[in-house]
């Protein structure tokens, strides 16, 4: 059943259940003083519920504005139809995914390709006017009158994502910066394509400063050593890298024998693979996350002669 999670003031994250799964998608909702803003509103799946949910629990409320921490299917896909629900709304996305959001073909191409069934259990993508969007630059500011929404850029996860600090509360939305984050349990979402280096590097970035909460597309949130948090996913990425290095120094290259390997050493993950795949809409997560973190680590060991050597050298 969907439900609405109030982090605090203003601030809210939207549950929508897909296919009987909740607890998988963290749609936000921060309401100023000028209007409201959703961040992530998630697939063509979701579309309906989340604005039945709206309508029902924020019944006042005017969404004048959509963000994005990146357009792969599971956040935007149903943008191009909630677009068209909501009257004259404003997109903000990484100036990178403006062009694939006008003209979303090549997006659902590349989404069928990594996602394979299920980005038709997603839907597809409709396109968006261009007079609807605008490109958000780092540090750029959403003025939501006496709530701000700032972008930081933190590519890796994908080269045009982008994690959000809502003020005065001191929220950081770190989308798919960090982790999945499944009953206390963490692992990185390096599915293809996927740069570990650039992922390392935006994971520092947001160790710089200090939150109040901290939000994961997948999902929820933490207000506990929010910085111990970000720490835990900065070590468990990697902790992958490293091993799966090892792995690949010692001749192995087939990643489905690296993904055991994963599996049987690191127990958060074969916990998610024990726990939330047997739901059709998790089914090969894990797997391609690891997919993603051995073809970032097979490419960073054909140019320098350690992984170590590689990430201190790019850094």
């Amino acid at each position: 059943m969907s439900k609405v999670i109030k982090m605090c003031e203003n601030v809210y994250i939207l549950d929508v259940e897909i296919l009987g799964l909740s607890n998988w998608l963290s749609t936000h909702l921060v309401i100023g003083d000028k209007g409201a803003l959703l961040i992530d509103p998630g697939p063509v799946i979701n579309v309906n519920e989340l604005v039945n949910l709206l309508s029902t629990e924020f019944s006042d409320v005017r969404i004048r504005y959509i963000a994005l921490t990146h357009i792969h299917l599971d956040h935007s896909g149903g943008l191009g139809k909630l677009v068209k629900l909501l009257d004259n709304v404003k997109v903000y996305v990484h100036p990178r995914g403006v062009k694939h959001l006008i003209d979303p073909s090549r997006l659902w191409e590349a989404s069928k390709e990594v996602l394979g069934d299920l980005a038709y259990v997603f839907g597809p993508l409709e396109p968006i006017e261009p007079n609807n969007l605008a490109g958000l630059e780092d540090n750029s500011i959403i003025d939501l009158g006496g709530v701000t929404v700032r972008a930081i850029h933190t590519p890796g996860h994908a080269s045009h994502h982008i994690s959000y600090i809502i003020e005065p509360y001191n929220i950081l939305v770190s989308g798919d910066a960090l982790g999945n984050f499944f009953n206390g349990r963490i692992y990185p979402i390096s599915v293809p394509p996927f740069n570990l280096v650039e992922y390392m590097k935006s994971i520092d970035k947001l160790l710089r400063s200090t939150y109040n909460y901290i939000t994961v597309a997948h999902f929820g949130y933490v207000s506990d050593n929010t910085d111990i948090f970000i720490q835990r996913a900065k070590d468990k990425a990697l902790a992958w890298a490293l091993l799966i290095a090892n792995m690949i120094s010692s001749g192995v290259r087939d990643p489905g024998e690296v993904y055991k390997e994963l599996v049987r050493r690191d127990l958060e993950l074969n916990y998610m693979v024990t726990y939330r795949e047997r739901h059709k809409l998790l089914e090969g997560s894990c797997y391609r996350a690891v997919l993603g973190m051995y073809q970032s680590v097979n490419e960073l060991l054909s140019k320098y002669s350690s992984l170590e050597k590689a990430l201190v050298l790019n850094n």
